[in-house]
């Protein structure tokens, strides 16, 4: 291998006998060469997030496409001469032809939702690709359209990913669903030696008759990336160790093996029709029957622009924001930089400015003289503590000798000591003037799935730290830690939870939010855990025997409110820091809890749900109220409120808080609100948060103190951030993985292997497979990363009017109008509006005066209208009765498809089962299954039996409501006067219960069948589930704002064994899918269901009420 760093030159060069070489073999080539395809003269394929072409005898390779974004998937007409393949020209994923000899790519898909290229018809007329956007749900189907562009035809599959059609154009081997170890890009998944439901397989269909025969698999292995050649079928296969190639025999029906693997994974698959081509860890390598692979040397130059060092505004890649004592200046983390930005004039000064080091979490002294932050310039993340102004040394204070990731450091009132926990769960106090590193009190007890949080802060002398731990019972008490001594109090009791705390400047008192209804929501992985909204009280305790009430009534002799700083009108300008205060009177060490109780007591401020606590100025206090609660739509929306012991008022400052910090003397704050400038365009990102620097005692004005970030400017080197990405993904593990052994891989020689390979990286996308190889080998579930800077052209949102078309005399014609959605507020079927003349027959004839025909995609015609008014001319293909209506496209169907799915579902069984079942679809285990079976189970409460769906059940939550819900059994019944016989408990369907489960079904959607077949709640139709039950918590992100999981809590039954993971959970009736059935109509594992759900109800009727006869008691 030659790599030449002046010209950004890459020679890869491999030979046969490289096959057997591991990542860190010395001949081994670091080029990152993916997805090949074939000709009878040409090999195509990426590198870089483009398209390249070399002779298929090797060579230098020539660039094909440059286009901003990623261009994948290539594959070549049968006649060598034009390449389909997946761009994103226009923001979006979309289907694109370019000529081999060059030239201006052809777009030929337009929907706003993906499109992949998959492959062509043999007579070269058609592309054939994969989109989902006429799933309902989690699946994606194939198509076909013109090579020139058109309207769109699907194929006859209920499930399709990737295919490769016959010769004679009669039959197609296709995947129903992308493999669970996928790779596109700007994400992957990195589950090696998968074995759960959702393991690959391959159909072969006839298209004619829709006749189906499944390749047979080997013990749940993966089968994958099937091509057609010589009317052999041949395909990838993990059924025997590394992915190997194997060929099957349609005839016959047997199984080959071809060419035995035994280095790393092959990736793809493909044919000219006369030999295959396949990439493995960069590398493309030829095979003809009978014969041993063969590498084809690439020599591939370029300028690329994703690795060139340049200044780069990072605004919106801040990931904190945090004011300083004078309000003068904010401190921001971003893009791994520690950066001290002017509230309102000044130049941005860079105070780290290491591209290849990462910096996370700065704090303020609040003397205004340094920045705290945590840097991993050694290898393992420090402290380090640097000049504000940038000048000076940069004092490193080393941490743990392990690993280790570190949050929200807090200084001392006196600049000299700082607070912070790490993600073990441990609280540290770091002295900076001598350097000693002290453990707070014992470890939190429970961490996992929920962010790892303590809420500190200190009193005005800086003796005095108060911390937040979670004990046994998962309420959250505070303690006090006497730094001097070293003892920590616990201060409040396990009876209430208590976050929060602030200590009031004068020295008084200690606050905190407390709640008494806390507990049912503390564990927010169960799914009971929505059915509560916690309240909270705000509390004052004193810290001193002696100190008397902050609320004692204003005009009692015995006790007058505490005196207050009057405030004063805010500052123009930078202030002093005032000197901290002398040792204030705390008496709480030692203190008996009932004690401590008695000098606690609730403010005057109304029970809601509280989020945030500070002490500004003597006797005031800001906090944020919850004012929406979190949802499937996002988070909560959160209120800032202002309270003094002064006027005892509570007042509202700002709307929409994300957070604030006050500035030292607490006459100023920083306050971020959501969506800055308006609501996002649909289908854009969400806009970033907007920051103020206002004055704290008065509600807060549009547009005042805004911050700006123009000028946040880094100058970043790409291949040295690059390098650091790819040694904190290897730390995280190692920080974070459940288990210490990693699942038996030795992390510290994988690093090793592939380090050439990350060195080599010359764009972030290379640089995501590198992590999707590396990771692999721990072979476990939810282990995903993507993103990072990624290159994407500027986003052209198309509008969807909510129906399905047919090609009718040269007319998109509809066929069908999705919607109305009752009780589906969020839901809109544009052509379903009152007062919108739109019938099924009708035709579009034109959108906004442009002429619709099936000559042209009629989305090209609603290019850039969601959401905005156009209008419509609707008549019959002759243009008869043509009218015109206006209608406000949408940016997505998705919902609409579901939901119609669902009533489809819903009234299909209603039929079937003649009224007696009810259908209740979940679409996860989160917030949406949470409100879809509150809506659907409670309404067909009065149904006999029950047919549960949770096919593509997406996961989120333990549903152990659910459960306890399908669990309820009769406990009495109630004879009023009037009106029918009630029961306890009336919401219950007493009869059996039918489950569906299918193989895309995971996480979340694995626990609910495995708790429901447990619980012996009824019968489980369909097919495996994923089979993924490690779960993952928050992590950090990585320097470019990329992410990789680590998944953190491991699964195992009541037994003590570890279940689901890697395996799924099996159905007790197995139904698949079949095309011939689903193309028909009709649904296979949903008949099943209500068969057997009938079957039951025939056996065991539900108990009806039998009211005895009325008592009669003796007379006397």
């Amino acid at each position: 291998m030659v790599f030449d760093l002046r010209s950004f030159a890459v020679a890869a060069m491999a030979s046969a006998s490289v096959l057997a070489l591991t990542a860190g073999s010395a001949e081994a080539q670091s080029a990152i060469l993916q997805q090949p395809t074939m000709s009878a003269s040409q090999v195509a394929f990426v590198y870089g997030g483009d398209l390249w072409t070399v002779p298929r005898a090797g060579g230098r390779a020539q660039r094909l496409t440059v286009g901003v974004g990623v261009e994948s998937g290539p594959v070549f007409s049968p006649d060598g001469r034009t390449l389909a393949f997946t761009g994103e020209y226009d923001g979006n994923i979309d289907v694109y032809t370019v000529p081999v000899a060059g030239g201006l790519p052809r777009r030929i898909t337009y929907h706003p939702g993906n499109d992949a290229a998959v492959g062509w018809s043999p007579d070269g007329a058609k592309v054939l690709f994969r989109s989902n956007r006429s799933a309902a749900s989690r699946y994606t189907q194939l198509f076909a359209v013109d090579a020139e562009g058109g309207a769109p035809e699907a194929m006859p599959l209920p499930y399709a990913y990737a295919g490769h059609m016959s010769g004679d154009g009669r039959a197609i081997a296709y995947s129903p669903f992308q493999a669970a170890f996928g790779f596109d890009f700007s994400s992957y998944v990195a589950w090696g030696n998968y074995r759960g439901g959702r393991a690959s397989t391959i159909n072969v269909t006839t298209l004619d008759g829709l006749d189906t025969i499944e390749i047979p698999q080997v013990d749940g292995s993966n089968d994958l990336s099937p091509v057609w050649m010589g009317g052999m079928i041949y395909f990838l296969s993990d059924r025997d160790g590394p992915i190997s190639i194997y060929s099957y025999d349609p005839a016959s029906q047997a199984v080959a093996s071809v060419w035995t693997n035994d280095g790393p994974q092959i990736r793809s698959l493909s044919t000219d029709g006369t030999a295959l081509v396949f990439d493995r860890l960069g590398e493309i390598f030829t095979l003809t029957a009978g014969g041993q692979p063969q590498a084809i040397r690439v020599d591939v130059a370029g300028d690329m622009p994703d690795a060139r060092p340049r200044i780069l505004n990072v605004a919106d890649q801040i990931q904190s924001v945090v004011l300083s004592p004078s309000a003068a200046r904010v401190a921001v983390e971003a893009r791994g930089e520690i950066l001290s930005v002017p509230a309102m004039r000044g130049a941005v000064r860079n105070l780290t400015n290491t591209p290849g080091v990462m910096e996370r979490s700065p704090a303020w002294s609040p003397d205004g003289q340094k920045v705290a932050y945590f840097s991993d310039e050694s290898g393992l993340y420090a402290l380090h503590v640097a000049p504000q102004n940038g000048e000076g040394e940069v004092r490193r204070f080393p941490l743990a000798p392990e690993p280790t990731y570190y949050f929200e450091p807090v200084w001392s009132p006196d600049s000299r000591k700082v607070a912070f926990y790490d993600n073990a769960l441990r609280n540290w106090v770091l002295d900076t003037t001598t350097g000693r590193l002290t453990q707070v009190g014992q470890a939190q007890t429970h961490g996992g799935f929920t962010e790892v949080s303590s809420d500190m802060a200190w009193s005005p002398d800086s003796r005095w730290l108060v911390y937040s731990r979670n004990g046994e019972n998962r309420l959250t008490a505070l303690h006090l830690f006497n730094v001097e001594s070293g003892s920590s109090t616990q201060i409040t009791s396990d009876m209430g939870d208590a976050r929060f705390p602030t200590f009031d400047r004068g020295g008084d008192y200690l606050y905190y939010v407390g709640s008494n209804n806390f507990g049912a929501a503390t564990y927010r992985l169960d799914m009971s855990s929505n059915l509560y909204t916690p309240t909270h009280s705000i509390y004052a305790v004193a810290l001193n025997a002696g100190t008397p009430s902050p609320v004692a009534p204003l005009n009692d002799d015995e006790g007058a409110a505490p005196p207050e700083t009057p405030e004063a009108p805010p500052s123009t300008g930078p202030q002093p820091t005032p000197p901290p205060s002398g040792p204030i009177a705390v008496d709480l060490a030692g203190q008996s809890l009932d004690a401590i109780q008695r000098r606690t007591v609730a403010l005057p401020i109304p029970v809601r749900p509280y989020a945030g606590l500070t002490a500004g100025k003597p006797g005031v206090l800001f906090f944020l109220e919850e004012t929406t609660p979190a949802g499937a739509t996002g988070p909560a929306d959160m209120a800032l409120n202002r309270f003094t012991l002064k006027d005892r008022k509570v007042e509202r400052l700002a709307e929409r808080v994300m957070s604030f910090d006050l500035s030292a003397n607490g006459e100023t704050m920083l306050v971020a609100t959501r969506a800055g400038g308006g609501e996002a365009a649909p289908g854009t990102p969400p806009r970033p948060p907007t920051y103020a620097v206002v004055p704290a005692n008065a509600p807060i004005k549009a547009g005042e103190g805004a911050v700006s970030f123009d000028q946040l400017d880094v100058r970043i080197d790409p291949r040295a951030e690059w390098a650091q990405m790819y040694r904190e993904v290897f730390r995280m593990q190692r920080a974070y993985f459940y288990d210490p052994g990693f699942h038996g891989s030795d992390l510290a020689a994988v690093e090793r292997e592939l380090q050439p390979f990350a060195d080599a990286v010359l764009s972030r996308t290379d640089l995501n497979y590198v992590f999707h190889e590396a990771l692999t080998g721990m072979s476990v579930g939810h282990l995903r990363g993507g993103g990072g800077t990624i290159a994407t052209a500027r986003r052209v949102p198309g509008g969807l009017l909510g129906a399905d078309y047919a090609v009718q005399g040269g007319r998109w014609c509809i066929t069908r109008i999705y919607g109305p959605t009752v009780f589906s507020p969020d839901v809109v079927g544009p052509l379903a509006q009152p007062g919108i003349d739109a019938r099924v027959g009708d035709c579009v004839l034109s959108v906004n005066d442009m002429a619709v025909t099936t000559d042209m995609d009629i989305q090209q015609a609603l290019e850039g209208t969601a959401g905005r008014l156009v209008t419509l001319r609707l008549g019959s293909a002759s243009g008869a009765g043509a009218r015109d209506v206006s209608v406000q496209p949408i940016a997505s169907e998705a919902r609409l498809r579901y939901l119609d799915w669902i009533e489809g579902n819903r009234r299909r069984v209603d039929e079937l089962s003649g009224g007696r079942l009810a259908y209740v679809h979940l679409p996860d285990t989160g917030q949406g299954g949470f409100t879809s079976f509150n809506r659907y189970f409670f309404a067909q409460s009065d149904r006999q039996g029950a047919v549960i769906d949770e096919r593509f059940n997406g996961g989120g939550q333990m549903a152990d409501y659910i459960i306890e819900v399908l669990g309820r059994d009769l406990q009495s019944w109630w004879s009023p006067r009037y009106g029918a016989i009630d029961r306890t408990p009336a919401h219950a369907i007493l009869g059996p219960h039918v489950m569906i489960a299918n193989e895309v079904a995971g996480s979340g959607g694995d626990a609910l069948p495995w708790m429901f077949k447990e619980e012996r709640l009824g019968t489980l139709v369909g097919k495996r589930t994923w089979g993924g039950l490690v779960g993952i918590g928050p992590m950090p992100p990585l320097m470019d704002g990329g992410q990789v999981t680590s998944p953190n809590v491991g699964f195992f039954n009541p037994r003590g064994e570890w279940e689901v993971e890697n395996a799924g959970v099996a159905p007790d009736v197995e139904v698949d899918q079949d095309p011939a059935a689903v193309a028909a109509g009709r649904d296979p594992q949903l008949e099943t269901a209500v068969a057997i759900a009938l079957r039951a109800l025939e056996a065991q009727p539900p108990a009806q009420p039998r009211r005895p006869a009325y008592p009669v008691y003796p007379q006397r």
